[in-house]
């Protein structure tokens, strides 16, 4: 069981190679890589499961703000960082702030910065932290690039332009994962659709966030609720459309918007009844990491990690909820 950490050579293209014209309907390039990504990458075996992607800037590891944080300092600049912030506390059915604040100005900045693993654990006991020193922009910045349509790396057609939505990582910033199981993954690779070289390298100082998939540490009873460290994709029952929340009791929940999803299944062949044929899935969407859920009693989950489903996606890193 070993963190790595996962670094590009150059931005990263997840998928999004289209025409420049008037209807080439452009579109973002989807960020952080999700878990068959990763596994691709490292080229995970079957008997192995993957933690992550987290982000790793040495030597510490992060995780997205959750969702029900807010702070204060609304008239701070564009691109300074909150020092004072607080969570939401579930009180008559609802989200609130904490009862000082109440009637104060206020704004949300749940999943939209990193905040260090270890920091994460103390402040949302706490309830409220004063240094941004543990708080970070996200690391990453999208690009479009124009170049010429290409096939095996020769220019086929001088006119035809396409667009690359790309996304290149910060200096001294990397995607860092874990592997469970007996597996050390090549020390070069490539990721994305452009094939972008990364190295990939062992974080041994990482073993100091083992308590993210770790037993819930709380001596006082069962979890009273989790976040969403990944990206999920729940489905309740055989229903394969999607939900926000994993298939639990839930009090209450606090989401980002859905990200559209599909991937490949085999239904059967409505013209060869004998057959089957592959077809996207729809009604999918993944919850972006940094979800919060309350549960309707005391869970019965007592280990922190990614979560199992019917669809064995737990052992790419789907899902991965940190009890507390």
């Amino acid at each position: 069981m070993t963190w790595f950490s996962i670094t590009p050579s150059a931005p990263i293209t997840i998928g999004n190679l289209t025409p420049v014209g008037q209807n080439s309907g452009q579109v973002g390039c989807r960020f952080p890589p999700n878990g068959h990504h990763l596994a691709g990458c490292l080229n995970l075996p079957t008997h192995c499961q993957l933690w992550g992607p987290f982000w790793w800037k040495f030597p510490s590891l992060y995780v997205v703000l959750p969702q029900i944080v807010y702070t204060l300092d609304v008239d701070r600049g564009p691109l300074a960082l909150p020092d004072n912030f607080y969570r939401m506390q579930w009180v008559s059915g609802q989200w609130q702030v904490q009862p000082q604040h109440q009637e104060q100005p206020i704004e949300l900045i749940g999943g939209r910065y990193l905040i260090e693993a270890n920091t994460l654990k103390s402040f949302w006991y706490q309830e409220h932290w004063n240094s941004n020193n543990d708080l970070a922009h996200f690391p990453w910045t999208h690009l479009t690039l124009s170049h010429n349509s290409r096939e095996d790396y020769q220019v086929k057609d001088e006119g035809g332009f396409f667009a690359e939505m790309t996304t290149l990582l910060d200096p001294e910033w990397a995607i860092v994962v874990k592997i469970k199981g007996n597996y050390i993954p090549p020390v070069w690779s490539s990721l994305g659709a452009g094939g972008t070289p990364v190295v990939i390298q062992s974080e041994r100082r990482g073993q100091r966030y083992d308590w993210l998939g770790g037993s819930f540490d709380n001596s006082t009873g069962n979890s009273t609720g989790g976040i969403l460290l990944t990206g999920a994709l729940w489905q309740q029952g055989k229903q394969k459309s999607s939900v926000p929340y994993p298939n639990l009791p839930i009090k209450a929940y606090a989401a980002d918007l859905p990200i559209p999803w599909q991937s490949w299944t085999k239904v059967r062949d409505r013209h060869h009844p004998g057959q089957k044929v592959q077809v996207l899935t729809p009604g999918e969407w993944l919850t972006p990491a940094g979800a919060v859920y309350l549960w309707e009693d005391d869970s019965s989950l007592l280990q922190c990690g990614p979560l199992s489903d019917a669809y064995h996606r737990d052992a790419l890193g789907y899902g991965h909820l940190w009890l507390f």
